[in-house]
């Protein structure tokens, strides 16, 4: 699979990607209507990353590791008593 081109459409330009092929066959991603060059790049590296990740966006957050651990423990190990010895820690 290659990365990301773009092109020019009449007065408006694509992204296109490879995607898995499909009998042997190829096939692509794209989409088009974006006014400028950047704008279809960055739209198309954006796509093409959600592709990478089976669809899944990355969204970052707010919660720290530490709470996310606290939170783990205690929805995960107290209510489900699996973790027996999480008060000695």
């Amino acid at each position: 699979m290659a990365d990301v081109t773009v092109q020019k459409r009449g007065e408006v330009y694509q992204y296109k990607f490879e995607i898995a092929s499909i009998d042997g066959k190829r096939k692509f991603k794209n989409k088009s209507g974006f006014a400028t060059k950047s704008e279809a790049k960055q739209a198309g590296i954006i796509a093409y990353n959600e592709y990478l990740n089976t669809g899944h966006s990355f969204k970052p957050k707010t919660m720290s590791y530490s709470d996310y651990l606290d939170y783990w423990m205690k929805e995960h190990c107290v209510n489900h008593n699996i973790c027996l010895y999480h008060n000695h820690y």
